[in-house]
């Protein structure tokens, strides 16, 4: 179902998306948008705080405070906001150890303003939360995250001692620092656990996002390289080919809308049906005569609307194939014990009739007589050995050939195996560099006996052993027509469903296994053998072979 290598890099292997078995720790988060909030939360808190120093509406509810303490950490935080605003700030943001010196610093800095406006009554050292929580996300170890909220602990602990030292404080001060110290190290605690969690969750849904895509990305190459073909149809019977088999086998451009009555009239019956009645019976069909034989299935989209539905076309040439392996096994056992219950009995009649002409007491009419006892011994004989031959049949040696200069080879040999002189010319695309893979042995006997064929009707016409062979291939370089075109009357109308029957002919001599021999060549061969005629009324027999794909 897969190849070793899908087209361009494919899809990662299956083992490599889905991951193995036990669950892996999440891999450190990006923090790349975390930490340009928080900048951006630092720029808006120094911009803020410094304004408050010149608007002259806010001027006066900081005169109390020690302002150039104040001014100097908001400017610090202003000004270090702006910096990291630019290519700074990607260098900081991608190591864990810029981050915490740059938290420490704000910690630093919200001391100062702290410290400048009264202490922890003052109502600033709600800042301390903000960047203990932004250190319990940035920053993937625990240990440091952990020791940004210690740190925190201890600035708000010092500047209260501090306080409470220079008797702007009241030792009650330091309960509600301890209170506000344990707030912190909770804050930073549960902030990292959710942290980890928030992480792990998003590493899983990126992970499972990864997982649909490739495997989006596998079907669609899976699709893509089945040897079914796949259509989209309607219920008004318009359908679009869906991957490249089908493109193949239909002759059909991929997404192109093709009403399945143009298409096959055989496979909009089918259809019908079993739209109709939710039953089929797959039956082969052709697209024309020169085209391979497929079946179809169907198949709905949705089961529940019945709206959409899929009809998977399969190339039938294999079954086909597979089938006549099986018929001529059958057909070598059957003729192997005929041959030998026949030919014995049927040699004695021959010796016996040869021995009575020559024995000098037969009249005229007795001689004749004897040559036909011998004449028909010799053509059952025949048919004999014609219907070995068929059932001799091996599995095909194929190999590649290049017919350009293959078949010129070939007629040579054969015009000079013929005790008759006979005209064998060819013509087409004979130039082209086209190569198919058969059985030489095989297709020398299909044309050998397609040769024979057709040189006698030539000849029946009075006219001088002549035949044309015509080289072309169809529209998309994909099939190779070797036309063989002989100059007889042709074959009559009602005789043409019947020449590949085995033992039908229409001449005398005939024993009826040529052409058959030929069809059975043929289709172990993947090959197909039909009568046409061409388009200035000739009698011709086309054989049509799968072209090698040219590399590039």
């Amino acid at each position: 179902m897969t190849e070793s290598s899908l087209q361009d890099d494919g899809p990662p292997f299956i083992s490599d998306t889905l991951g193995p078995d036990s669950p892996s720790p999440p891999e450190p988060q990006d923090v790349s948008r975390l930490f340009l909030i928080y900048n951006g939360y630092r720029m808006l808190v120094g911009l803020g705080l410094f304004s408050v120093l010149f608007i002259p509406a806010t001027r006066q509810l900081v005169a109390g405070f020690d302002q150039p303490l104040f001014g100097a950490g908001a400017a610090t935080l202003m000004a270090t906001a702006l910096l990291l605003a630019g290519p700074a700030g990607k260098v900081i943001h991608r190591s864990q150890t810029l981050i915490f010196g740059l938290l420490l610093l704000d910690i630093i800095m919200i001391a100062l303003i702290v410290g400048a406006t009264g202490g922890i009554l003052s109502g600033f050292s709600v800042l301390y939360l903000i960047t203990v929580a932004a250190g319990a996300t940035l920053i993937n170890e625990r240990v440091l995250a952990t020791f940004i909220a210690a740190l925190s602990v201890l600035a708000v602990l010092m500047d209260t001692a501090w306080m409470v030292s220079r008797g702007e404080a009241t030792l009650g001060m330091m309960v509600s620092a301890g209170l506000l110290g344990s707030l912190l190290f909770a804050l930073s605690l549960l902030v990292q656990i959710m942290a980890t969690r928030l992480a792990s969750a998003e590493a899983e849904a990126t992970e499972a996002q990864a997982t649909v895509q490739a495997l989006q990305r596998l079907n669609e190459q899976i699709i893509s390289h089945m040897e079914t073909g796949i259509l989209l149809a309607g219920k008004a019977g318009v359908a679009s080919c869906i991957n490249e088999s089908a493109c193949r086998l239909l002759g059909f451009s991929q997404g192109e809308n093709i009403p399945l009555p143009e298409l096959s009239s055989e496979l909009a019956r089918q259809h019908q049906e079993w739209l109709a009645t939710g039953n089929h019976q797959p039956e082969p069909f052709r697209l024309s005569e020169d085209g391979p034989t497929m079946v179809a299935s169907f198949a709905y989209l949705d089961s529940e609307l019945a709206q959409d539905n899929l009809i998977f076309i399969e190339d039938y040439t294999p079954v086909t194939q597979f089938a006549q392996s099986l018929k001529l096994n059958s057909l070598s056992k059957l003729t192997a014990s005929i041959a030998h219950e026949i030919r014995n009995p049927l040699g004695a009649i021959s010796h016996a009739a040869q021995l009575l002409s020559e024995s000098g007491f037969t009249d005229d009419a007795d001689q004749v007589l004897c040559d036909i006892l011998v004449s028909n011994s010799r053509r059952v004989s025949d048919i004999i050995d014609n219907v070995s031959e068929v059932s001799r049949r091996q599995a095909p040696k194929s190999k590649a050939i290049e017919l350009g200069t293959w078949l010129p080879d070939y007629i040579a040999e054969y015009q000079s195996l013929r005790p008759e002189a006979c005209d064998i010319t060819l013509h087409g695309a004979v130039d082209d560099a086209i190569t198919v893979v058969v059985d030489p042995e095989h297709f020398k006997r299909i044309l050998s006996n397609l040769f024979d064929n057709g040189l006698r009707h030539s000849s029946e016409e009075g006219k001088c052993y002549r035949l044309r062979l015509d080289m072309s291939l169809d529209d998309r370089g994909e099939k190779v027509f070797i036309d063989v075109v002989d100059f007889g009357l042709g074959v009559q109308e009602q005789n043409i469903p019947r020449l590949f029957e085995p033992f039908f002919t229409t001449s005398k001599q005939g024993s009826g296994l040529g052409l058959y021999l030929c069809k059975e060549l043929c289709e172990i061969n993947g090959a197909r053998l039909a009568y046409k005629r061409t388009r200035l009324d000739e009698s011709a027999f086309r054989v049509t072979v799968n072209r090698e794909p040219v590399t590039p």
